[in-house]
């Protein structure tokens, strides 16, 4: 059974960024380097799943 399955909230990807979110701000405060917020919400935005190239594709030889 994976994970999407048992837990079907994962499905959502504001859930996840919510969890993702959380767990960066309160680990980092757990380092004494507090971050915003608003800085890790938009470091998450930049880390989107890019779509992978079509294999074959990469450099002409």
């Amino acid at each position: 059974m994976k994970l999407r399955d048992r837990y079907p909230q994962l499905q959502d990807p504001a859930v996840v960024k919510a969890m993702v979110v959380r767990s960066v701000y309160a680990s980092m405060a757990l380092e004494n380097q507090l971050v915003p917020l608003h800085r890790i919400e938009a470091l998450y935005d930049q880390t989107a799943v890019l779509p992978t190239p079509p294999t074959g594709a990469g450099v002409a030889r």
